[in-house]
């Protein structure tokens, strides 16, 4: 999830899933997963960070204690950075430690943390989508790449939160901070942003250092297991990256100014189809996919997926970020339009994956808390705020993908935005590193989008598990 711009069918659908999604050899390894519907939850980079050890920034108990909350819930399913970037000086907005500290030299301390996570998953009956980079800079990502291919050149950066900026509470380290803006530290725009970390696609020196990590990560020998993880079940999916985005363009089309236009030459198109094609090279018998939001409308959603080594589509649906909703705004009216505008998302998005005979996973959709009323309070995303639209919107959001999936469509899975847990901002503190840890990424507000393990929209979500479970039971023998 970014800030940018503010930022089924037919019985060979139902095919789709259990046959061509996953073969009989998927996931080597115990109990490969063969289809059915995905329940998953978003837990990002915090998972191999919290899996490490104390000196490294870890909290192992708190990660031990968030899996088994989300497993008793019905998650089967999270969405894993398996990629961190550093860089010779800290760099702002982003984890630490990084993963790779240098291209090609890693921090095995965090390394372990991924090891730890993914056997942690396996014990649960969960399993991973792998994430191998990112287009935003919470993670150092694709201007990292860019950076390290062109001796280490400066990268600026666009809004981001600042835990140091005012308004700052009496303890240090404890927030609040506030978005960059021009005038900050090496500020830029997202679209000029975005263009920096395009260079990936053109760059062979920045894509070479790319696909050194994908081997490397795809290859490594799970120190806790002895698995190799292209060899191991918990692993469903690897990822192109977090949200690659098409060149900017001249214009931009439709009501929220979110589509673009058709560019067949778009650098993109080649990377994605020559980076899915080395993924599965090396992991022949896991799936991959783009990571793709989908908001770049019909012609880029067809374009990017329909490669031969990209086995099913995704779909993110952001309504603030892109404009369609306003977190203080508390009128019926303005819910109602973020509610049209996602089941038109999922409705659009599951047709054009027909179009392309292959299935669909809603990776990523989320919304605020009932922020208006935080405007006269010292932080205006507090935990202790009501979530009666969160809940609406998400009641409408998951039923909207399990009326697709019971009708034979090809959306197979949904993965709200983004498990917090134990976190709360009234309470934060940052470890030695300036880590957090919320479910949201460190660019971002802390308390955001985050799920608490007290919120009752937790129970919206269990009771998805349970409605696709009893459907499933009782159209086993169909």
């Amino acid at each position: 999830m970014s800030d940018d711009f503010a930022l089924g069918a037919s019985n060979a659908v139902t095919v789709l899933k259990k046959d061509a999604l996953c073969s009989p050899d998927c996931g080597v390894g115990d109990e490969p997963w063969t289809g059915g519907f995905v329940r998953a939850n978003e837990c990002r980079g915090s998972c191999m960070n919290l899996a490490a050890d104390d000196e490294a920034g870890g909290n192992h108990s708190r990660l031990i204690t968030e899996l088994d909350q989300m497993a008793a819930r019905g998650v089967n399913h999270l969405r894993l950075m398996a990629s961190s970037e550093g860089a010779p000086t800290t760099q702002p907005f982003r984890m630490y430690p990084a993963l790779q500290e240098a291209p090609g030299q890693y921090n095995e301390a965090i390394f372990v943390g991924l090891d730890r996570c993914l056997d942690e998953m396996q014990k649960r009956g969960m399993r991973a989508t792998m994430t191998l980079n990112n287009q935003w800079q919470w993670s150092g990502g694709f201007s990292q790449y860019v950076s390290w291919a062109n001796n280490n050149e400066l990268i600026e950066y666009p809004s981001s939160w600042n835990l140091s900026k005012a308004p700052q509470r009496s303890t240090p380290g404890t927030g609040w901070g506030n978005w960059t803006e021009e005038g900050d530290y090496l500020f830029t725009t997202y679209p000029d942003f975005i263009s920096n970390g395009n260079r990936i696609y053109t760059d062979s020196k920045a894509d070479e250092l790319y696909r050194n990590h994908i081997n490397t990560v795809i290859n490594r020998c799970n120190t806790v297991n002895g698995r190799v993880y292209k060899d191991d079940a918990t692993v469903m999916t690897w990822e192109v990256a977090n949200e690659p985005q098409p060149e900017n363009a001249n214009q931009y089309l439709g009501p929220y100014g979110l589509q673009y236009p058709p560019n067949p030459d778009d650098p993109l198109l080649p990377w994605i189809d020559r980076t899915s094609e080395y993924i599965k090279s090396l992991a022949p018998n896991q799936l991959c996919t783009v990571g793709l939001e989908a908001k770049q409308g019909e012609w880029y959603f067809k374009a990017v997926h329909n490669f031969s080594n990209v086995d099913y589509t995704t779909s993110h649906c952001w309504v603030q970020n892109w404009g369609v909703y306003d977190m203080l705004n508390s009128s019926a009216a303005n819910l109602e339009v973020a509610k049209s505008f996602a089941r038109e998302f999922i409705a659009n998005t599951s047709q054009w994956s027909v179009d392309l005979g292959k299935p669909i996973l809603l990776e990523e959709f989320g919304m605020a808390r009932d922020n208006w009323k935080n405007v006269d309070r010292e932080y205006l995303y507090l935990s202790d705020t009501s979530y009666d639209n969160k809940d609406d919107y998400f009641t409408t959001v998951i039923a909207a993908v399990i009326d697709d999936f019971k009708a034979d469509g090809p959306y197979f899975g949904t993965a709200p935005w983004a498990y917090g847990g134990l976190f709360r901002p009234e309470t934060e503190q940052q470890n030695e590193y300036g880590m957090l840890w919320a479910g949201d990424p460190p660019h971002e507000a802390p308390g955001w989008y985050d799920l608490y393990d007290t919120d009752a929209t937790l129970d919206i979500i269990q009771n998805q598990q349970r409605d696709v479970s009893e459907f499933l039971a009782a159209n086993s023998g169909s």
